[in-house]
């Protein structure tokens, strides 16, 4: 586990991408973990303060994850919670220095279990909370979540999973993405909002009316959109989501109250839609995501974990062997979902940080972290001028990359 660090020291920065601009040749002074001063040029140490150099790098906060199942094998599921530190120093040692650990669909003793588990894991980690994906999800839309263990909206189950989320008195589910169009969801969306949890859509076959209940209701976000909630299966809205129904795709690009994201592995998305997207929601409404799934950062070969089984190809590409061709999450992290943004959809740099950083922080009310700026946690990331990983700082401690 990665412990905030407590010594001052100051970073100069060649570039620093900031929420205010560009900053150029600066000293970011960092103290007891956090972002004490920024300064213009690189100011003098004092004595015994150690010295950071970036002078020919990019300096731009720590990447923040929305989605993410595990990795190397492991998921977040109670069976799995001995390798937690392990899934998340991987994440970490690779730029994501906030994260959302994601439990999937699951019966109900294994989701109460394993939200028991983690929620204490995220608050020895100091993470935000969990995101709950299912399992009020469609049958027609479910991927490679269980379809057996899929539930309508229940009131009363939703109880018996926020009791089992919570730790020392607080709830630590953040997100939860459920398909609005099943029946009793508004009465969830409601009560989800009402305790200012970030309620989704995804994994859903709602129409834009449905959705527009939903917001109406109190959801604000969609989980990998475009992926496993594109338009209802009905055979006259077989032109999807440009014909006569829009869907949840549709809604999105619609709906201006509605933020997203979406995942950049080269396969969930094709690399020319970003670009359009970012134009329709803005910088404040989409972000990128890796959803990674258990199978992240391994070799080619079949796995099961934590209620995934995928197979991995020597591409990068984790199939469900569930049947139906689904994904199975992705095999990549942030890092690379930012790189693949710049690489293969021509995005700005800049413009990719942002939508791994200072969107997905005010998605989920993070008001010292996205950022580099006084007050702010010190979660800084050092890039070559090729965009490449060169130096993880988190609360202050700084952390090898991986390769």
């Amino acid at each position: 586990m990665i412990n905030p660090a407590s010594g001052r020291q100051t970073l100069h920065a060649g570039v620093a991408l900031t929420q205010t601009g560009v900053l150029r040749d600066a000293s970011i002074v960092i103290d007891g973990g956090r972002i004490s001063a920024i300064e213009d040029g690189f100011s003098a140490p004092a004595n015994g303060e150690a010295v950071i150099d970036a002078r020919d790098g990019i300096v731009t906060p720590g990447l923040i994850d929305i989605q993410v199942n595990g990795a190397l094998g492991h998921s977040f599921q109670a069976h799995d919670i001995a390798h937690f530190d392990e899934v998340l120093d991987f994440h970490v040692s690779r730029g994501a220095t906030t994260i959302l650990p994601t439990l999937i669909t699951a019966p109900e003793d294994t989701l109460c279990a394993s939200l028991r588990a983690l929620a204490a894991a995220v608050a020895r980690a100091g993470l935000p909370g969990i995101h709950l994906e299912g399992p009020f999800l469609a049958p027609a839309k479910s991927g490679a979540h269980d379809p057996d263990a899929l539930r309508l909206p229940n009131s009363a189950l939703l109880q018996r999973l926020l009791d089992a989320a919570t730790h020392d008195g607080v709830c630590t589910i953040r997100m939860l993405t459920l398909a609005p169009e099943l029946p009793g969801s508004t009465v969830l969306i409601q009560e989800l909002a009402r305790r200012g949890i970030v309620v989704c859509a995804g994994h859903s076959a709602a129409t834009y009316d449905q959705m527009r209940i939903a917001v109406d209701a109190g959801l604000s976000f969609v989980t990998h959109a475009g992926n496993a909630s594109d338009w209802p299966h009905r055979a006259e809205n077989a032109l999807g989501f440009m014909g006569s129904e829009p869907g949840v795709v549709g809604a999105f690009l619609a709906i201006d109250a509605l933020a997203g994201a979406v995942i950049m592995d080269g396969f969930h998305q094709h690399a020319a839609l970003l670009q359009p997207l970012l134009r329709a929601k803005g910088r404040d409404r989409l972000s990128l995501t890796s959803d990674a799934s258990t199978v992240a950062g391994c070799p080619p070969g079949d796995y099961a974990s934590g209620g995934i089984s995928a197979r991995v190809d020597a591409r990068g590409f984790a199939r469900s062997l569930r049947g139906g061709n689904w994904l199975a999450g992705s095999t990549i992290t942030l890092r690379d979902a930012v790189q693949n943004a710049v690489r293969l959809s021509g995005l700005a740099f800049s413009d990719a940080i942002a939508l791994a950083t200072g969107t997905p922080a005010r998605v989920l009310g993070l008001a010292d972290k996205g950022m580099i700026a006084p007050g702010a946690v010190a979660d800084l990331l050092v890039w070559s001028r090729a965009h490449e990983l060169t130096l993880v700082i988190r609360g202050g401690r700084r952390v090898a990359p991986a390769l």
